[in-house]
Order: C-alpha cells, then sequence, then structure tokens
C-alpha cells in the first residue's frame, strides 16, 4: 500500500501548523517517475541531508522502509522503497562521489544501503562525529545536537515506529521529514564554526566509515564479533567460531534474528563447557528446548569436528613488548592527556585511545592515530614524546604548548 497524495497534502498543512515555520513542503515520492525525476534534479546538488528508516526486528536483513531527503536548496522527500521496484536512479546518487551526502550517526544508514543496494555510498558527511568539536562528544543524538545549536525540538515519540506499515500517521511522516528538516542547517553551521584542520581531521574518520569489509558479511568471522570469545582458550574460542559461523549462515538462509535460534550468552557457554550429547545441552541456561531439539544434534557434531582437528584452533595472540617502568611512565602522562581530552570535549575516555594505542605510539614513531582522535590525541602526544610539545598546568588545567626545545 502505498502514501496516498491525499494524506500528503493534509499531513504537509497539519506539518506548517504545528511548526509554525515557512516553507515545510515536502514530497512524498511512491511513484517511479517521480522518483526518476526528482533523482534528475539530485544530480547538480552540490550536498543532500539523508536519512533512513528501516526495521529488522523479525529478519536478519534490515527492511529499508523510508528514504529521506533535503538538499541544499531547501528541497525535501520522503521517497518509499516498499512502493517502487527500481530504486537505480536513488542508487546512482548515493554513490555519486560529487554529491556529499550528510547523515548524523552514518553506519547504520550506510550499512542498510549496502545491504539493500550493493553499493557504497560515497563522499559522506557524519554530522555526529563532526559535532565532537562543537564539545557535544562523538555519540550526541541528533535531537540534542538540534535543541542546543539550533534551538529547535526534535520530537522523539515515534522511535518505536513500524516503518514498515501503510498507510503512515501525519506525526510519523513529520518526524521522519525533520530529520533531514534540521541535518542540513546543521551540517551548514558546522561548515561555518569548524577550522580546516578539524574537517581535514573528519575526512579520515569519513574514509574509514566507507570501509566496504565493515559492511560485508563474513560468516566465518562472526565469532570474533562475540567480544566474550576473547578471554576463552584456543580450543574453546574454536569452538564458539563454529558455533558462531553455523548461527550466522542459518540466520542468513532464512532471514531470522540470530538471537532466535542462539544467543552470544548460550553459544559461549556452550563453547565453555561443551556437551558430548544433544541431551547435555538441555542443561545450558537460558537455551531454547526447541532449538536443542531441532539442531542440537548438529551442533554436537560441530563440537566433535573441532575436537579432531586442533591445528586448525585459532592461533595466539602474538603480544607487543610488554611496557617497561620507563614506558609507564610515559603511558600515564597519555592518560592524563585523555582524560583533559574527555573533559574539554565531552568524550568518554575510553573512545579515545587505550593502553595499547599509548604504548605502540611510545615503542613506534610510525604508529599515529587518525581522525578526531589524531588531531587530539595522536599529533600532541607524539609531538610531546619528540620534545616538541610542552605539556603545562595553567588554571587548573592541562594544556598544550608548542616551543623551540634549543631555547631551553
Amino acid at each position: 500500500m502505498k502514501i496516498s497524495s491525499k494524506a500528503n497534502e493534509f499531513c504537509l498543512l497539519k506539518h506548517k501548523q504545528a511548526l509554525k515555520l515557512p516553507a515545510m513542503d515536502y514530497k512524498i515520492i511512491d511513484q517511479q517517475a517521480d522518483l526518476d525525476a526528482f533523482c534528475e534534479q539530485l544530480k547538480t546538488c552540490p550536498w543532500i541531508a539523508l536519512d533512513t528508516e528501516f526495521v529488522r526486528t523479525d529478519t536478519y536483513f534490515s527492511i529499508l522502509s523510508l528514504i529521506q531527503i533535503q538538499t541544499h536548496d531547501g528541497q525535501a522527500a520522503i521517497i518509499d522503497p516498499l512502493a517502487i521496484e527500481d530504486l537505480t536512479a536513488l542508487w546512482s546518487i548515493i554513490s555519486n562521489p560529487n554529491i556529499r551526502k550528510v547523515f548524523h550517526s552514518a553506519r547504520q544508514d550506510i550499512e542498510v544501503l549496502y545491504q539493500v543496494s550493493g553499493q557504497m555510498p560515497t563522499s559522506i558527511y557524519d554530522t555526529q562525529i563532526a559535532c565532537l568539536f562543537l564539545q557535544h562528544g562523538d555519540l550526541a543524538g541528533l535531537a540534542r545536537v538540534v535543541k542546543a545549536e539550533l534551538n529547535f525540538t526534535l520530537e522523539k515519540d515515534q522511535t518505536r515506529t513500524n516503518w514498515r506499515q501503510r498507510p503512515l500517521t501525519c506525526k510519523q511522516l513529520e518526524y521522519a521529514i525533520n530529520d533531514v528538516r534540521y541535518l542540513a542547517p546543521l551540517y551548514e553551521k558546522l561548515q561555518t564554526e569548524l577550522t580546516e584542520q578539524q574537517q581535514t581531521a573528519l575526512e579520515e574518520d569519513f574514509q574509514a566509515l566507507l570501509n566496504e569489509d565493515l559492511y560485508k558479511i563474513d560468516v566465518k568471522s562472526a565469532g570474533k564479533k562475540i567480544k566474550a570469545t576473547k578471554k576463552l582458550s584456543r580450543k574453546n574460542k574454536a569452538i564458539a567460531y563454529k558455533l558462531a559461523e553455523w548461527r550466522e549462515q542459518f540466520a542468513i538462509e532464512h532471514n531470522k534474528p540470530k538471537r532466535w535460534v542462539m544467543s552470544d550468552e548460550v553459544l559461549v557457554a556452550i563453547a565453555k563447557r561443551p556437551p558430548k550429547t544433544p541431551e547435555a545441552l538441555y542443561k545450558v541456561p537460558h537455551i531454547k528446548a526447541s532449538s536443542v531439539k531441532n539442531y542440537g544434534a548438529e551442533w554436537v557434531a560441530l563440537i566433535d569436528e573441532v575436537f579432531e582437528s586442533p591445528d586448525d584452533w585459532p592461533k595466539p595472540t602474538v603480544s607487543s613488548a610488554p611496557a617497561t617502568p620507563q614506558d609507564e611512565v610515559l603511558i600515564s602522562i597519555g592518560f592524563a592527556l585523555i582524560q583533559q581530552i574527555a573533559i574539554d570535549y565531552n568524550v568518554n575516555p575510553n573512545n579515545i585511545a587505550n593502553k595499547s594505542d599509548l604504548l605502540k605510539m611510545i615503542q613506534s614513531s610510525s604508529f599515529t592515530l587518525v581522525g578526531w582522535r589524531g588531531l587530539l590525541l595522536g599529533k600532541p602526544f607524539t609531538q610531546f614524546l619528540q620534545n616538541q610539545m610542552l605539556l603545562s598546568c595553567k588554571q587548573g588545567k592541562l594544556v598544550q604548548e608548542t616551543f623551540t626545545p634549543n631555547a631551553y
């Protein structure tokens, strides 16, 4: 069922009345010809604000349900991908390197667009990351940033909407379009307030988000994404990896959430105490009896395969050279710098760097951090280690000062 044009007209009227703002018209595109015409207009845009709504409650793959776009000159549209058979024209826009695509918290949007189209977006800008330089931290939601920077309250009462349903209500459509309506001016503000140095650093972060390996499905590496497997022995880790590979493949083939078959908790519990019989699986806490009945014998067979192939178990992680007592002194200074950055930019210090990162910078001049982390921590800490940066205390705050070494 498509979103009707009459409903669209009614929603536009209510939208204007509710917000009391001019020029809030937007199109609802659910016809092939309209999409093709709109995309033809987009070809000349230097940038577009873009957002998606998708559903992934009972499937492995996300179901792309809406695509919202606002152009640099204020044209806005909600595209209904469930009603349009051929989205080729849209994919051409999203993969066009001459058109900047502006997202807020881009990774999930990129993932669903990549899964549906098979193409990677190009030339992106993520305002969530960029807003770090406005002291909002690196994980600030759009509503919080829009309130602080644009003094507008984005309603968030439609976050649990089933975006597959049709027709969508006026309020749901308003919620969807507002995400790009206010993303556009936020992007423009960032262009004027951030320095060239900050923008250059951000490009490294954006480029990292476009690493296709982040979004490719690799069933053989599924187990590595489970944090609890990192502390397992080689044998137990091999079992966990084998079960995770089976689970991933099953979920893909049946397009069902992985947790419906086996949760991470259950998977790791089986790997820690591998059963010898299917019946023994029933003793695993929180395991689904139906899953044991249907797949238990297959799981035990996989575990037996692991026992028979010790040469295939994951190799031990090669540790870097341990920190010396002098390294520990420098690491402490690095952590002090991290804490000051965290305070200055409202960032969780754990999201900046860890001890391993600091030790690598201390032990190897070739190792560096990239993006905003490189600008705020990597560059000054490396300069400090090379006697090119002075760290001092001013008004109770740790500050960085460039100095000429031979002047001391």
